[in-house]
C-alpha cells in the first residue's frame, strides 16, 4: 500500500472523518467539518495540522522530510512521505485529527480579584 493509501485507511477509520477532494487532492475532515490532513500521490507529499510546538521540533530535527505550509496566518506541516515509517504517519494522522477534535483546556479567566468583604 502506498503511504497515500495508509493515510487515507487510517484517517477513515478515526470515528466520523470523512474523504473530500480539496483542490484535486484527498483531505479528510472531522465531524465537525475541518480538515486535517491531505495527501498528494503524485508528488509523494502530505499535509498535516500538528501542533505549534511539535511542528517546530520536527521542522529543526529533519528538515529533509517535514516543512512548513503557509497560507497567509496559516501553518501545517509538509512530509515527505518517503522519509516517515507507517507507525510514524500513523501516529501523525491520529495527532492531526486530534488537533482539530479536541477543545484546548480553557485559560483562566483575567477576572479582577474579589475585593474584601468589610
Amino acid at each position: 500500500m502506498t503511504p497515500c493509501g495508509q493515510i487515507r485507511k487510517f484517517a477513515l477509520a478515526l470515528d466520523g472523518v470523512t474523504e473530500k477532494s480539496h483542490f484535486g487532492t484527498p483531505s479528510w475532515r472531522a465531524a465537525n467539518g475541518k480538515m486535517f490532513a491531505e495527501a498528494n500521490e503524485d508528488k509523494n507529499e502530505a499535509i498535516f495540522k500538528l501542533s505549534k510546538m511539535h511542528q517546530e521540533i520536527l521542522f529543526e530535527t529533519r528538515p529533509k522530510t517535514f516543512q512548513p505550509a503557509i497560507w497567509g496566518a496559516i501553518r501545517w506541516c509538509r512530509v515527505a512521505l518517503d522519509g516517515v515509517s507507517a507507525g510514524e504517519l500513523k501516529e501523525l494522522v491520529r495527532e492531526a485529527y486530534d488537533e482539530v477534535t479536541i477543545k484546548p483546556a480553557r485559560k483562566p479567566s483575567a477576572k479582577r480579584p474579589a475585593k474584601p468583604r468589610r
